[in-house]
């Protein structure tokens, strides 16, 4: 009986140090800091498919204790690592209770949207003010500095600082008008690639096989398309400012992203055939990405556009991944 008690303690005591020890090498070890910071919270992952939520809260809260303790810093310690281990945790949960796919990923999701406002929050409070405004206005203002030398060098300051300025300011405007958009957005990337990592590492450490939808078989519902016709629409012919319209707008976007994605799972569904390993075709998006960075609002276009003919019309013929009667 001893024995049994003893278990949950040890394990939890391993798992908080190997997360202590990964979070530690993350901050210190700029090599090996995107690395660990990733797969921080895998041991985690593991504890709570392997026992329960009291146990894993437990080494959670010891392990932050820990890092505040090494760190001193409240807020690149605890709350940073929170961000990456909280999801985790979350998806070990989902996972453990065989949790659908497309659920589990929302509560992914909204378990690092948690963090990252959490983190905002207190770097509002901590600058008295809009941090991500102080932020954009700092990053403007090295840039000015540094164009402005370049146009001193090349006797052509006026015209040019005045354009660039110009388009700086628009560029902040357009950050802070979307900004909920953009941490959303962010939050998805971040929680599909935490749950992605954690279900590799559950099927490969023996603990847990899950049955997840692949990235070639995402699709979106065909009513998505009606509702997105009718949002663009009434974004069109809105000129207002207003909350409201601020928000349909953001909206807009976030449907419009996720069409992208659609698209993009059609891209890599014909791809595969070609291609098979994920690996390879991830490589070749990043490529394309980053060799036609000058036309990535036409590729972004062009990907939604495919993922709205999808939806309405099934280019795959296939039944929407996760769907009850998928084959």
């Amino acid at each position: 009986m001893k024995k049994n008690n003893a278990a949950p303690v040890c394990e939890g005591a391993i798992v908080t140090a190997l997360t202590v020890l990964l979070l530690t090498m993350g901050m210190y070890v700029p090599v090996l800091g995107s690395f660990c910071g990733l797969v921080s919270g895998i041991p985690l992952l593991w504890l709570i498919i392997r026992r329960n939520v009291g146990v894993s809260v437990a080494a959670l809260i010891a392990s932050l204790a820990l890092i505040f303790a090494l760190t001193g810093d409240i807020i690149s310690g605890p709350l940073s690592a929170f961000i990456l281990l909280l999801p985790y945790m979350t998806a070990g949960y989902c996972i453990g209770r065989d949790v659908k796919y497309y659920p589990t990923l929302c509560a992914v999701t909204v378990a690092v949207l948690f963090g990252n406002l959490i983190d905002i929050m207190l770097l509002n409070s901590m600058s008295g003010g809009n941090a991500v405004a102080q932020i954009l206005d700092g990053a403007s203002e090295t840039m000015r500095t540094t164009v402005g030398q370049y146009a001193a060098a090349a006797d052509s300051t006026g015209q040019l600082m005045s354009v660039f300025s110009e388009a700086l300011e628009n560029t902040k405007q357009a950050v802070l008008s979307y900004f909920p958009t953009i941490m959303i957005i962010a939050s998805v990337v971040l929680g599909y690639l935490l749950l992605s990592l954690g279900i590799f590492f559950a099927a490969r450490l023996r603990i847990k096989k899950y049955d997840y939808v692949k990235f070639c078989m995402i699709r979106l519902p065909k009513t998505t398309v009606i509702i997105a016709i009718v949002l663009m629409l009434i974004t069109f012919f809105s000129n207002d400012n207003t909350v409201y319209t601020l928000a349909l707008r953001n909206i807009t976007a976030l449907i419009s992203f996720a069409f992208a994605v659609g698209g993009l799972s059609y891209a890599d569904f014909k791809l595969k055939n070609k291609i098979p390993s994920g690996y390879k075709r991830f490589l070749v998006y990043l490529l394309v990405a980053v060799l036609g960075y000058l036309f990535i609002s036409l590729i972004f276009y062009a990907l939604m556009l495919v993922g709205m003919l999808d939806s309405n019309l099934n280019l795959r013929l296939i039944r929407r991944a996760g769907g009850s009667n998928e084959k």
